[in-house]
């Protein structure tokens, strides 16, 4: 208890007994008062400065024991004290040297974790009375337990059924991950037409159910056929795709565009963006393979896994694949997933060169008639018939040398071909020409035409005087003075000569027609004997 000063007494033969007692008694009241002011100042120290001292106000934690032992991990348990406010634990396992700590356990229970298997351990617990550090009981007693040496599974959980499926994944027990099924993506290849040599819009679709192996790559490819790749420049639109993933949490429709041109005319890579965002989501390169036939190559991005959770996703390709020639033509998929596995299937066609007929239908039965006009099957129209069109010529008399009406009549069935120029001349006879006035009318006419749908009543007036021997006649119509034709008369010395030229009516088919023309006394007979009048149409 501090410093205390040492006295040697020494026996003189000048210093007589009571000397030495009083000498002693000094010596000790002076040891006395030193100590006194020693223990005075410690106790003041002690007041001024506490230290502290085991198991002042907390209980030092009692019912110890250990559950829920495993390989890696255990509860540590004690006994209910009210009082305590949090309690510090220290364990390590027999023979180490040093504690682990867990600082702040509350209740009656905590888990420490991280052991090590099939290892005996120690443990103690320190209760603590409020939330600071002090003050604090004793250590406990000493619990002891032995980690567990269970089997574990592929999730590390001991006597675990986790186990690792055939995609390489560790699935089932624990993980909460089923195992991969087999990979069976359903494919379809279809052609907007099989017609040989025609252009065709061409859909390609892939899907997987969920758990099946991703898709790695796929490739389609063609034993004939090509692709028309002439022209196509970058950012060129040549067709869409739909893209679901993620069991639908991904749904996308995107234009597939010419991300660049790879071979010109030969070999293209193609980007899939999104219609909404503009993000590009893929890229995959379409070409005419040099060994015939055409080849698609698409590689899926990485996702970090390698089992699916369902996917779907078309791929159009608009008005670009050429068809071959008349046969077979064969597409196949071959779709290798990331663990491995490959999946082909094969997707025939036949290819007909289709027979047109003259209107554009696929097998139709419309032919080219003798009037060089399509009809029959769909066109709606009848063939034309044989070009046998009624004539006849009749005079109001047959006086020789006085003037006669002359009346001349044509007339088609329907579907005849349409008259184009007609002629009527006779071998003796003159038209009164002379006679005529420009603004004279000379004769009167009646068509019917349409197949009687339409009728024209018409005055014959002369519009020019060529000569003594020629003029130009007009059929006008009485109603609305519309010219609705011309013709010319001539003299031909011996006879006359009647020229008319028919107007286009935007097909070379009648639908039955009659005309029937008068020349008032114009005409002049000839001398007794006979007269001949020819038609030519």
């Amino acid at each position: 208890m501090g410093n205390r000063n040492k006295f040697i007494i020494f026996a003189s033969p000048f210093v007589g007994k009571r000397q030495v007692d009083v000498l002693k008694t000094s010596i000790m009241i002076r040891n006395f008062t030193q100590s006194v002011i020693f223990i005075l100042v410690f106790f003041m120290g002690f007041l001024i400065a506490p230290v502290n001292t085991s198991g002042q106000g907390c209980d030092v934690p009692t019912g110890l024991h250990t559950t829920n032992i495993s390989n890696f991990s255990s509860t540590l348990n004690w006994g209910l004290d009210t009082s305590v406010h949090h309690y510090r634990l220290r364990y390590k396992h027999l023979g180490s040297a040093s504690w682990s700590f867990e600082h702040n356990a509350t209740g009656i229970s905590h888990d420490v974790l991280g052991l090590l298997q099939d290892t005996i351990y120690i443990w103690q617990a320190k209760a603590f009375c409020s939330p600071g550090t002090s003050p604090s009981s004793a250590w406990s007693v000493v619990d002891t337990f032995a980690t567990e040496n269970f089997i574990l599974d592929c999730n590390s959980t001991p006597n675990g059924t986790a186990f690792i499926d055939s995609c390489g994944n560790c699935v089932g027990g624990n993980t909460g991950n089923s195992p991969c099924i087999s990979f069976t993506p359903a494919v379809t290849v279809s052609l907007s037409n099989t017609e040989c040599s025609a252009l065709a819009d061409i859909l390609f679709t892939t899907s997987q159910d969920p758990n099946e192996p991703d898709i790695g790559s796929t490739i389609f490819q063609s034993d004939s056929g090509s692709f028309h790749l002439v022209g196509l420049a970058t950012d060129d639109t040549i067709g869409y795709s739909t893209i679901i993933a993620g069991g639908g949490y991904l749904n996308v429709n995107t234009t597939l565009m010419v991300d660049f041109i790879i071979v010109l005319n030969e070999k293209i890579s193609v980007k899939a963006v999104d219609d909404s965002t503009g993000q590009i989501y893929g890229t995959f390169t379409i070409e005419n393979n040099p060994s015939g036939g055409v080849l698609i190559v698409a590689s899926s991005p990485p996702d970090y896994n390698n089992v699916t959770s369902g996917n779907s996703q078309a791929i159009f390709l608009n008005n670009i694949f050429v068809n071959p020639g008349a046969g077979s033509l064969l597409f196949t998929s071959t779709i290798n997933s990331e663990v491995g596995d490959q999946d082909v299937q094969t997707f025939p066609f036949t290819i007909s060169c289709l027979s047109l007929d003259c209107n554009g239908d696929v097998n139709g039965t419309a032919f080219i008639d003798s009037c060089g006009n399509c009809v029959g099957g769909n066109t709606g129209d009848v063939a034309c018939i044989p070009f046998s069109p009624s004539v006849s010529v009749s005079l109001s008399n047959t006086d020789c040398d006085s003037l006669s009406d002359l009346t001349i009549s044509v007339s088609q069935d329907a579907n005849e071909p349409d008259m184009s120029t007609s002629l009527f001349v006779s071998d003796v006879g003159s038209f009164d020409i002379v006679n005529m006035s420009v603004g004279d009318t000379v004769g009167s006419a009646v068509m019917i035409a349409n197949g009687g749908l339409s009728t024209f009543n018409t005055s014959l007036v002369v519009t020019t005087i060529i000569s003594s021997n020629q003029a130009v006649i007009q059929s006008q119509d009485i109603n609305t003075g519309l010219v609705l034709g011309s013709f010319t008369i001539s003299n031909l010395n011996p006879g006359i000569n009647i020229w008319a030229q028919t107007v286009p009516d935007g097909n070379n088919v009648t639908s039955g027609n009659s005309q029937t023309v008068t020349f008032y006394n114009i005409f002049v007979n000839p001398g007794a004997g006979s007269l001949l009048f020819t038609s030519t149409i």
